[in-house]
Parts: structure tokens; sequence; C-alpha cells
């Protein structure tokens, strides 16, 4: 074989592992939290309970969201080391925008772009939960109320759960 032929071989062998190493990036949103979905991790109907709910997708779930009746219960199911590494979105509500009684599936947002509440003195339907708020503001004003500390998405841990 010619050593151009050759090159161009492996050039083309390399291009084609490069192009089945890329991974692709899935995009999903937040859905619905229906009548009957039951918690993940408890087998609890979800909606039958006050406080944030949660969903996380997850590589290998075929699209479908793994729900959750609470937000520590989805913490703990995310922060697994063979969910976290599959993890691919992951919504809870915002409870700066809804009411904790009934919340509505409207402020599902990203909870790596949410910050959290934990140690306050509303309990959960797991008891303490981590409350997320987009808004700065609106946290400072949970703290004021039920007390607590803020902590950053990256910051909730199985630790600080576990406290």
């Amino acid at each position: 074989m010619s050593p151009v032929r050759g090159l161009a071989l492996a050039a083309i062998a390399c291009a084609a592992l490069i192009g089945c190493s890329e991974e692709t990036t899935e995009v999903v949103k937040a859905v619905p939290i229906g009548a009957h979905d039951r918690c993940k991790m408890c087998g609890m109907v979800i909606v039958h309970y006050p406080g944030p709910k949660a969903e996380i997708f997850i590589k290998g779930a075929d699209g479908e969201a793994v729900k959750f009746c609470s937000g520590r219960d989805a913490f703990t199911f995310a922060l697994q080391p063979e969910n976290a590494r599959r993890l691919i979105g992951f919504f809870i509500h915002d409870m700066g925008k809804t009411g904790w009684e009934k919340p509505d599936d409207a402020a599902l947002v990203d909870a790596t772009k949410a910050v959290y509440v934990y140690g306050h003195d509303v309990d959960g339907v797991m008891g303490n939960e981590p409350v997320a708020f987009t808004s700065q503001d609106k946290a400072q004003e949970f703290i004021k109320k039920h007390g607590g500390k803020l902590y950053a998405y990256k910051d909730v841990t199985l630790e600080l759960l576990d406290k």
C-alpha cells in the first residue's frame, strides 16, 4: 500500500472514530405531573401531597420523565452515581412562582439554574425539603419567614440531605 493511501485510510478511520464518540445533546422539557403519577422513590401518588415536586430525565429511559413527590427524593435519586452520569434533565417547582399546597406545573424550572433553601421550618412530604427558587430575592423572603440557608444547585449533596 502506498504511503499516501495509508495516510488517507488512517484519516478516514480517525474521522469515523471521532464521529462515533461525539455525544448528542438531548433537549428535554418539563412535562405535567399527572393525576396518577407515582413517585419513583416511594411509590406515593405525587399530586396527593403538598410542596415542590420534581422530575428527572435520564439516558436509557426512552425520553420518559422519572417523577418524584419531593425535591428531596429527586435529589436523592439524581445524586446516586449510576443516575448522575445519565442525567439529561432535572426540573423542580420554583416555589417563588407557585403555592405550596398545590404547585402549578407551569412553575417547573431547570433545577440546575435554581438556588435552594434548606434547613427551614416548613415540612415537605418527605421532611425537610430543598426548596427551589430562581429568584434570590424570593429565596431570601422565604428564609426571613422560615429560616434555613441558601445553597447553589451544586451544593445540594447527599450529605446535606442527611442532616
